[in-house]
């Protein structure tokens, strides 16, 4: 139904509410505008308009309505006049227009109402009492449950890119009943699965931290396309969108990522901007083809080593959270910390080791400081929380003394969110030891759940600042 014949100019919200003022029987807008009702604001353009009702009530619709509109049945890609003798007993769909000279002015959608109960007649074993059918506006326009439509949109044999849409922009609002009973009746109806599912369930993660971060983007209106679970996803939000990998949202330039993934590479422009840190000297795979060789590489790691006097630690040069770090203290634990790392065909780093009781985790965002974690090691020399040590709260102090060390380092990095970790040693005072372009914080909250205000704070912030960039 493309041609002329089936031009459309449809008559706004506020016309429809007029033209059925009056009326007594149960009525609502529907489609995509019943969606835009629900949300306050309009998504997308309409082509069209639709005026929900009972198929009981189409007699006393026809009535009042045929004195000053031509009623068609829109059957099987067919248009035919209706009269007051037609009868209609099943649902349909019912073109509205002035004359046959006027463009399509609304549809009426008759739906299946008896003894109190709406029932949907694609799959039969849905159903909702008459009297949830309809939400109202604050103006009191009476419009179609989101839920409800959604069904209609997605329980389609053919799910049109606008009513996917429709989706990325209610899933946000959809409360948890809201999205359980969509998600129970697109099961019904395909239980064999259906695409919508997996955003339904929590938008396909079971991270609590990526969920936090996404429900933070849903209460600003972004929706959060599965591209692979638990990893990637597309944000969008109106026309914009992009691809969050992780809890990477991609505020960083890549060469401050890329240098950030180098432990030595990091350390060295930490040095040139003058910021204090934690030396790391580069040890190139002796296999590798720009390498100077194993026997150059270990003389290099021999050189640090002494430098470094004799208490070093090795590690992968593009780090491990933790994991294939090693503590060193003589030239044999050296060799083979180093050959433990090269079997893991990585570069490597060596750096002094540093005594500390307490490292410290500063989140900074376009160059303010905006979250503190302290991390105390429990039995180890170590301060990864993956590997047993403590989440703890830095103090008032703590963070002024932190912070501005914390924002000097982000910018030696061109960085624009990430978390730097400072090692608070007794004889040479803080120390930079890393910079992270992930800012990662799922262990800090598993511990530590009621900070979710203060990370949901942050989020909100980086995920309007990264939209402003897309």
């Amino acid at each position: 139904m493309a041609d002329a014949a089936y031009e459309w100019a449809p008559l706004g919200v506020e016309e429809i509410e007029r033209l059925f003022a009056d009326w007594q029987g149960a009525w609502g807008i529907a489609g995509g505008w019943a969606l835009d009702l629900h949300l306050g604001r309009q998504t997308r353009p309409h082509d069209d308009i639709d005026v929900l009702l009972p198929l009981a009530d189409y007699a006393s619709a026809y009535e009042r309505l045929a004195a000053d509109w031509e009623l068609y049945l829109a059957e099987k890609g067919r248009l035919t006049r209706l009269g007051s003798e037609d009868r209609l007993t099943e649902e349909t769909d019912i073109w509205v227009r002035r004359d046959a000279h006027s463009p399509w002015a609304f549809q009426l959608m008759l739906i299946d109402v008896a003894d109190g109960c709406w029932t949907y007649r694609r799959s039969r074993a849905v159903h909702r009492p008459a009297a949830e059918l309809f939400l109202r506006t604050e103006g009191g326009v009476p419009y179609l449950r989101p839920e409800i439509q959604l069904l209609y949109k997605g329980g389609s044999s053919s799910i049109r890119e606008k009513d996917r849409r429709d989706l990325d922009a209610m899933l946000p609002r959809l409360n948890e009943a809201e999205r359980g009973w969509l998600r129970g009746a697109l099961l019904t109806q395909f239980p064999q699965g259906h695409e919508w599912l997996v955003r339904l369930d929590g938008q396909g993660t079971t991270r609590p931290y990526l969920r936090l971060i996404q429900r933070v983007g849903e209460a600003e209106g972004v929706s959060f396309e599965t591209i692979t679970p638990n990893l990637t996803y597309r944000a969008r939000r109106g026309e914009a969108s992009f691809l969050m990998t992780d809890a990477e949202l991609g505020l960083n330039p890549s060469s401050a990522s890329a240098l950030a993934v180098s432990k030595s590479a990091a350390s060295d422009a930490l040095r040139a901007a003058g910021v204090p840190g934690v030396e790391h000297v580069f040890l190139p795979h002796p296999g590798h083809r720009f390498g100077v060789g194993a026997a150059a590489t270990y003389v290099r790691a021999e050189a640090a080593f002494e430098r470094f006097c004799g208490d070093a630690v090795v590690k992968p040069d593009d780090g491990a959270q933790g994991r294939h770090v090693y503590r060193v203290r003589n030239k044999d634990e050296l060799r083979e910390a180093l050959r433990a790392v090269f079997a893991l065909e990585r570069h490597a780093a060596v750096s002094p080791y540093r005594e500390a009781e307490f490292e410290y985790r500063v989140v900074v965002l376009a160059g303010e400081a905006r979250v503190w974690v302290g991390k105390q090691r429990n039995g180890s020399w170590k301060h990864n929380l993956a590997e047993g040590a403590s989440s703890v709260e830095a103090s008032a102090e703590d963070r002024m003394r932190l912070s501005p060390l914390a924002v000097r380092a982000a910018a030696a990095l061109d960085m624009v969110f990430c978390s730097v970790d400072i090692l608070d040693t007794a004889l040479h005072g803080p120390l930079v030891i890393e910079i992270n372009h992930k800012v990662m914080l799922g262990d800090h909250y598993r511990q530590h759940p009621e900070t979710e205000g203060e990370l949901a704070a942050l989020y909100r912030d980086a995920i309007a600042l990264r939209f402003e960039r897309s």
